[in-house]
C-alpha cells in the first residue's frame, strides 16, 4: 500500500513539474537542459515546434470559422415574428369561428351519436330541430357544452395542420425548383395529408373530450375531470378514425383551397395573379371546407361513435370496423 501511494505521489509531482517546466522553457529555452536532466520533458526545440504548430492550427481554425460564418446570411427575425403573429391571429380567429358555430357542431354530434332503432322515432331529426330541442329542454348553456377543449386546442391544431402542410409544400417546391404555388396536384395532396396526420395528435383528445361533454349536456364533467378519469390512453380513443378523417380532409381541403383561390385571383395576363384579399380567402375556404367536410363525413360519424364510449348509455367500446358495421346496419350509406 505504501509503495502504491508513493508511486501516485511521484506521478503527481512529475505532472506538476512537467507543466511548470513547459512554461519556463517557452520563456527561456536554456531551462530545457535542467528539465532534460530530470527526465521531465522532451527537448526544448520539439516543444517550441509543437507550440508554434498549435498556434498556426488555431489561426487556421479561426479563418475557416470566419469564412463559414460569412457564408450564412444574418439572422432576420422578421420571418419568425410574422409566423408567430400569423399563428396567434389564426388561433384567435379559429377560436372565435368555432365559438360562433358551436351549436351547429353540438347538433352534429347529437345526430351522429343517436342509435336508430326499428319502429322508434329519432330524437334528433335535423340541425335546427336539435338546437331548438337542446335549448328548450336543457337550457341555452348546454348548446356550448364542449366548447372549452375546442378553444384550448384551436391554435395548436391549426399550427400543426397548416405548418406541416406548408413545410411539405415548400420542400416539394424546392426539389422541383418551382414556386410553392405552382407545385403539381399530387404533391399538394400529399402535403395536405401530412398536415392532417400531424393535426391528429391534437384533434383526437380535443374531439374526445368535446364529444363526451356535448353528449352529457348540462351534466357534463369538466375537461380536467374527464382527462383524469380517462387518462392519456382514454382521451386518445378513436385516434385511428381521427387520423383517417384528418388525413383525407387535409388532402382534399388544401388543394381545393389553393386552386379556388388561384381562380379567384386570376388576372387577364396569362400566368399572373393579383394578391388575394380576405374575401378571396373566405370564398376559397368556404368551397374547400364544404367539399372536404362532405367527403369525409362518413369517417367523422364513425369517429363520433368510437369516441362517445363512456358517455351515459355508451358502455361498449367500438373499433373502427365495428362502428362502421353498426352504422351500416342502422341505415346503410345514409346512416
Amino acid at each position: 500500500q505504501l509503495g502504491r501511494n508513493s508511486a501516485r505521489s511521484m506521478m503527481s509531482f512529475r505532472s506538476v513539474a512537467a507543466v511548470l517546466a513547459f512554461f519556463f522553457i517557452l520563456a527561456d529555452p536554456s531551462f530545457a537542459v535542467v528539465s532534460n536532466s530530470w527526465g521531465i520533458l522532451p527537448p526544448a526545440q520539439d516543444l517550441r515546434n509543437a507550440w508554434e504548430a498549435g498556434r498556426i492550427n488555431v489561426a487556421k481554425a479561426r479563418e475557416v470559422t470566419a469564412s463559414a460564418a460569412a457564408g450564412f446570411p444574418a439572422f432576420d427575425p422578421s420571418g419568425l415574428i410574422a409566423g408567430v403573429k400569423e399563428l396567434v391571429t389564426g388561433g384567435v380567429a379559429g377560436g372565435i369561428g368555432s365559438f360562433l358555430v358551436f351549436p351547429i357542431d353540438l347538433a352534429k354530434t347529437r345526430i351522429q351519436d343517436q342509435r336508430a332503432v326499428a319502429g322508434a322515432e329519432l330524437v334528433y331529426k335535423n340541425v335546427v330541430q336539435t338546437i331548438a330541442k337542446v335549448a328548450t329542454t336543457e337550457g341555452l348553456p348546454s348548446l356550448y357544452k364542449g366548447v372549452a377543449p375546442v378553444l384550448i386546442g384551436a391554435a395548436p391544431e391549426g399550427a400543426l395542420q397548416i405548418g406541416v402542410n406548408n413545410i411539405v409544400r415548400q420542400s416539394f417546391a424546392d426539389n422541383l425548383k418551382v414556386k410553392e404555388s405552382e407545385i403539381p396536384l399530387a404533391p399538394e395532396i400529399i402535403a395536405g395529408g401530412c398536415g392532417g396526420a400531424a393535426q391528429m395528435f391534437v384533434s383526437t383528445p380535443m374531439e374526445r373530450v368535446k364529444i363526451l361533454q356535448q353528449i352529457a349536456g348540462k351534466n357534463a364533467a369538466s375537461v380536467a375531470q374527464i382527462v383524469k378519469e380517462n387518462g392519456l390512453r382514454g382521451v386518445y380513443t378513436g385516434w385511428n378514425a381521427c387520423l383517417a378523417r384528418d388525413v383525407f380532409f387535409g388532402a382534399i381541403y388544401f388543394p381545393v383551397y389553393n386552386h379556388v383561390k388561384k381562380t379567384l385571383t386570376k388576372t387577364d395576363v396569362p400566368g399572373k395573379y393579383r394578391e388575394a384579399n380576405v374575401f378571396d380567402a373566405l370564398g376559397a375556404g368556404l368551397v374547400a371546407g364544404v367539399v372536404a367536410a362532405g367527403s369525409t363525413c362518413p369517417l367523422d360519424v364513425i369517429k363520433t361513435r368510437m369516441q362517445s364510449v363512456g358517455a351515459a348509455g355508451h358502455t361498449t367500446s367500438l373499433g373502427f370496423r365495428t362502428a362502421g358495421a353498426e352504422l351500416w346496419a342502422e341505415g346503410g350509406a345514409a346512416a
